[in-house]
């Protein structure tokens, strides 16, 4: 070999150039920007755990809270690693949509939404407020989807209105007018069949 093409290297510093990391493994953050607004907030974080699916919400303490890999959540809970990214994934959305939306209660929507609509109309409101699935609140109601439909959208564009005139209604505006648009279902609890036999409950 001719002299001066040999660059003396340390075995360990060369064999490290080729190594990779434990915290580089195949995992990737489910949402970045989510992870540098929020994550560090623990508080934040717990308050809004109940609002998620009892699994999720247990695989969104055990990643961000309790800083575990996503392989070893996979393992805890004897499935896939996929599986658990995706309910990472699906856990923040909903996470980001309620932190998105102003806090009421349900009391404050039946109280001042009675003023301007009829008890179906407050009720179909309620119950998009708290699943956000047109069917769940059309079984509950015993109505029929379409109707749920109809009635959700009309009322929507009459709280458009009285929150122009008042500002009492730009909350429950701003919560509703987010639901129509294209967060239906956002809160509801999704069955995956084919994941009963890994060992966990099915609701993502």
């Amino acid at each position: 070999m001719a002299n001066g093409y040999v660059v003396l290297c340390d075995p360990f510093e060369f064999a490290n150039r080729f190594s990779v990391p434990p915290e580089c493994d195949s995992e990737s953050d489910p949402d970045p920007l989510f992870s540098a607004t929020y994550a560090s907030d623990s508080d934040l974080i717990k308050s809004l755990l109940p609002k998620l699916p009892p699994r999720e919400a247990d695989v969104i303490e055990l990643y961000y809270l309790k800083k575990k890999r996503q392989a070893d959540i996979a393992e805890l809970f004897n499935c896939t690693q996929a599986a658990i990214s995706y309910r990472l994934t699906r856990g923040v959305q909903r996470l980001k949509f309620i932190v998105s939306i102003p806090t009421v209660t349900e009391e404050d929507l039946r109280r001042d939404l009675s003023c301007i609509f009829d008890t179906i109309d407050v009720d179909i409101l309620v119950g998009m407020w708290a699943t956000t699935c047109q069917s769940e609140v059309a079984g509950k109601l015993e109505l029929t989807q379409g109707r749920v439909r109809h009635r959700f959208f009309k009322a929507v564009e009459a709280l458009k209105k009285a929150a122009s005139n008042d500002e009492k209604y730009k909350p429950y505006e701003k919560i509703f007018t987010s639901i129509s648009s294209k967060k239906f279902n956002i809160l509801r609890s999704v069955s995956l069949p084919q994941w009963e036999h890994k060992g966990i409950d099915c609701c993502i």
